[in-house]
């Protein structure tokens, strides 16, 4: 016969047939779905029959003291039905092994429609017929377990016979007559989902076997993984702390340091715990599985392992690892926003008002005794401002600002605010110091120095005075820690009626530090509301000045 070449049309046409015939033949996926319904109805199944058998065997618990030995033996008989029938279904049922009959085989379909259907038939004919007699041999607090083994009898047969009915589909017809088998006909056809790119990932493979270590490499590379091998613990736990891993894949029976003390190590390095481990063994017990997942493992594999469900996992947990990482990225940008809120916060307010409406959303107004109030002033700053530019004046103002900030802060002096040219400042608010007016004391003195070494030719009023005050936050926006009260009114007369250059203190003040101090009376001022009040002038410290507290 001679052999006609095909035309250039047609061989396209005949490739492109080829390359839309699925990669599993319809009779495999029958087969596979055939396989995939008998394990969920084996599970289906196992429920009404271990029903049979729990309830029966409680039933003879109960009735083990009463007098019915035809009640007692027919149960009996139930629940060693109920025995034969968990048996059966877990032998029938169970997934073929490769070499053993497939799911068609009319041996096990013998199996399943006689055997299973023999020994139902006791069940139901034993609770029915008990049902009926119940009342009448004073038994009817048995009637709702009776009528639950009856009903998970009749149940179970229900199961076996939809089973025989869709194990007698026709495999060529399986891609049409499937029915209710269409759901698991649709897991199998996965042709579309294998074209997905899985996640590809830096995967650290440890296994004491040469064979072993081999063959997870390779089928890891084929799909894009970049791999990286160790021989036992020891070098794992190296190589873990020199590079970055996306996941481990790790044996656990290995000389030295075995894979649970690696997995352990890992999971407690707050450097390598978010690295997803898989834990590759031939110990199937669900003991062993059970420990790795308590110690952290994120899945478990056993050998010999299957390919298809390597790459499910692994590409499982590199998506997870991914995840995760999106996540701790966000969880940290939030941390790192809160930080410059608190930082913020810090910066408006003092620390322990900060710490309360973080904790209580508010803040309390409280009064606090002992307290040192100092009000300072910028001298003719009026007219300086008359005479320069905005830019020249506020710049001049912000280095002086700043300065004075400092000198407070070394001398535990708490910036309360500014108002215009004034600085407003406290001492002893929050019980940080024994001597309050005599840190005011010195910080006036410093602020004074910084003032006259500014090049403008500044000079500043300083006046201060002592007693209790009200402190608090007013508002929610824009808002800040503010004090009140007549020892706040006070130290604004004590600077306004000042002396450029000096430091101001009312009577009150002047008695806390006069003992190591010289000064100079300036007379009496009349303030509204309290009547005439005496001022200082402080003039230094004497020879041995106190010690800063």
């Amino acid at each position: 016969m001679t052999h006609t070449p095909r035309s250039g049309g047609q061989q396209r046409r005949h490739d492109d047939a080829q390359s839309d015939l699925p990669t599993t033949t319809t009779t495999h996926v029958a087969d596979r779905v055939r396989r995939a319904f008998l394990a969920t109805k084996r599970d289906e199944l196992l429920t009404p029959v271990r029903v049979i058998s729990d309830v029966s065997g409680h039933i003879l618990t109960v009735a083990r003291d009463m007098d019915q030995p035809g009640f007692s033996g027919d149960i009996l008989k139930i629940q060693s039905a109920g025995e034969s029938l968990t048996a059966l279904v877990h032998q029938i049922l169970a997934p073929a092994a490769p070499g053993e009959p497939t799911v068609d085989d009319e041996s096990v379909r013998s199996r399943l429609r006689h055997d299973m259907l023999n020994e139902l038939n006791p069940v139901i004919n034993y609770s029915e017929m008990w049902l009926e007699d119940a009342e009448e041999q004073f038994l009817s607090g048995f009637i709702p377990e009776l009528r639950l083994i009856h009903n998970a009898g009749l149940r179970s047969a229900e199961l076996v016979d939809k089973i025989l009915a869709a194990w007698d589909i026709d495999a060529s017809d399986v891609a049409s007559d499937l029915g209710d088998l269409d759901h698991l006909h649709a897991i199998f056809d996965y042709k579309k989902d294998s074209a997905i790119a899985t996640e590809q990932g830096h995967v650290l493979v440890v296994d004491d076997n040469d064979i072993n270590r081999d063959i997870l490499s390779r089928h890891l590379e084929i799909q894009g993984h970049t791999v990286v091998t160790a021989r036992d613990g020891k070098e794992a736990l190296e190589l873990l702390n020199n590079g970055d891993f996306d996941l481990m894949l790790l044996d656990i029976v290995m000389p030295g340091i075995n894979g649970f003390e690696v997995l352990a190590r890992t999971k407690s390095d707050p450097r390598l715990r978010e690295t997803p481990i898989i834990m590759i063994s031939a110990l199937e017990e669900m003991e062993i599985v059970a420990r790795c997942i308590e110690l952290g493992a994120e899945d478990y594999l056993p050998k010999p392992f299957n390919p298809v469900v390597l790459k499910a996992r692994v590409g499982a947990c590199l998506e997870k690892r991914r995840f995760r990482q999106r996540e701790i990225s966000y969880l940290n940008r939030i941390e790192q926003e809160k930080q410059r809120a608190d930082e913020l916060l810090h910066v408006i307010l003092p620390a322990d008002i900060v710490s309360e409406l973080k904790t209580t959303n508010e803040v309390a107004p409280r009064r606090y005794d002992n307290v040192a109030v100092l009000f300072a002033d910028i001298v003719d700053f009026t007219s300086f401002c008359e005479q320069h530019s905005p830019e020249e004046v506020v710049s001049n103002l912000q280095k002086l600002v700043v300065t004075w900030e400092e000198i407070a802060l070394r001398h535990g002096v708490q910036k309360v605010k500014t108002i215009g040219d004034a600085f407003m400042a406290a001492c002893g608010l929050f019980g940080d110091s024994d001597e309050p007016v005599l840190n005011c004391v010195r910080c006036g003195l410093e602020m004074i120095q910084a003032t006259l070494d500014l090049p403008i030719g500044w000079n500043v009023r300083i006046g201060i005075h002592t007693g209790s005050v009200v402190g608090g936050v007013l508002g929610r926006r824009q808002y800040l820690f503010d004090l009140w009260g007549d020892t706040v009114n006070t130290a604004a007369r004590m600077e306004s009626h000042g002396i450029k250059g000096s430091i101001v203190l009312s009577r009150e003040a002047w008695n806390r530090v006069e003992k190591d101090s010289q000064g100079t009376p300036l007379g009496a001022i009349t303030v509204k509301g309290k009547g005439d009040m005496e001022m200082f002038r402080f003039d230094g410290f004497n020879e041995t000045p106190p010690s800063q507290t």
